[in-house]
């Protein structure tokens, strides 16, 4: 009898155990699905059937399994059949990140691979060696020089988030880049779920500004010059400075307790 139980991604079980039969056929019409593009036909209910060699019942049934994958769309009527179809990097991260959620993930773990990721991403774009490259990092430490300093944490993250668009901007990894967003995402969430009170007002000191600006200069020189060597340097000097962002001493306080420096910035 065929059982209705499943993963999300591709281990179909009985009561027995993994049938490797519907699991085999599963397999088959994925690739099938992958070797098309989005929204392109596959065939009926027959035909697929036939091209899979599994009764009615096992194909509805894989048929729930990739559609809960996002990769297949049955539509139904006299126009019906199966359609293949492209998973949304939301969903996909959604998926993973409620899974890291179940394992729980330390928060110390998470840091350390977003640490790593982004130490190979800034190697990859200083490895780049383009027009483009050198391009991006010349605006992007313009733009870095005119950062001013008392900076509220959420502005300083902001910066950080358009700051790393750019460099994987640059990169040919989606991978490193998926990973990365991944990681971010999942921080972001435990973050929240730890309802880290006043966080968001908090005020770097201008001692922090002033080491990131200076390290993130160095990042850029070292993309600008095709320096890889330096580049994964500067990234690690980074890395070591955001494990310092969770310690209380780098705040200045609230904005409201920060209100009157904040109104007479200095540009660092």
């Amino acid at each position: 009898m065929d059982s209705d139980l499943a993963t999300p991604y591709g281990w179909i079980m009985t009561g027995q155990g993994q049938d490797s039969a519907m699991k085999t056929a599963a397999t088959q019409l994925r690739s099938v699905i992958l070797a098309k593009e989005d929204g392109d036909f596959i065939g009926d209910e027959r035909e697929v059937i036939q091209l899979l060699g599994v009764s009615r019942t096992t194909l509805r049934q894989i048929a729930r399994l990739l559609e809960r994958e996002g990769l297949l769309a049955v539509r139904r009527g006299a126009n019906g059949g199966y359609y293949a179809r492209r998973p949304s990097l939301g969903s996909v991260e959604g998926a993973v990140i409620d899974y890291l959620e179940i394992l729980e993930i330390r928060t110390d773990e998470l840091s350390t691979m977003a640490a790593i990721v982004w130490i190979e991403a800034v190697r990859q774009a200083a490895g780049a060696r383009t027009p483009t490259a050198k391009s991006v990092a010349a605006k992007l430490s313009k733009a870095v020089r005119g950062v001013v300093s008392p900076m509220r944490y959420d502005e300083f993250l902001e910066i950080e988030k358009k700051f790393r668009s750019e460099v994987f901007g640059l990169i040919d990894s989606p991978y490193v880049k998926f990973i990365f967003q991944i990681t971010a995402r999942f921080g972001e969430r435990r973050a929240k779920s730890e309802d880290r009170v006043g966080r968001a007002d908090a005020i770097l000191l201008p001692e922090f500004v002033a080491k990131w600006r200076d390290i993130k200069l160095l990042e850029l020189n070292a993309i600008a010059q095709g320096d890889e060597e330096l580049g994964v340097l500067a990234a690690s000097r980074m890395r070591d400075l955001f494990r310092t962002v969770s310690q209380p001493e780098v705040l200045l306080g609230t904005r409201q307790d920060a209100a009157d420096e904040a109104q007479q910035p200095v540009a660092m």
